[in-house]
């Protein structure tokens, strides 16, 4: 019974309560991961609904070697 006792005051003793910084600096860090991977979902969402190769494509010939023609010429 003395080393159960012994045992559990040993565990208390190693689980101290988090301090007010340590609490913020966790706060801090959820809400840095949690900000990053709702920014990594948005990014998932955004590439499968957009199709960003029309965008960037002019329709000419950039690297042929012939000139720039464009669709609109």
């Amino acid at each position: 019974m003395a080393r159960a006792n012994a045992r559990r005051k040993a565990v208390r003793a190693v689980r101290a309560p988090l301090t007010g910084l340590q609490k913020i600096g966790l706060g801090s860090a959820a809400t840095l991961i949690a900000v990053a991977g709702l920014g990594l979902i948005a990014g998932v969402v955004l590439d499968r609904l957009l199709n960003f190769d029309d965008a960037f494509d002019a329709g000419g010939e950039w690297d042929e070697g012939g000139g720039v023609f464009t669709r609109w010429d």
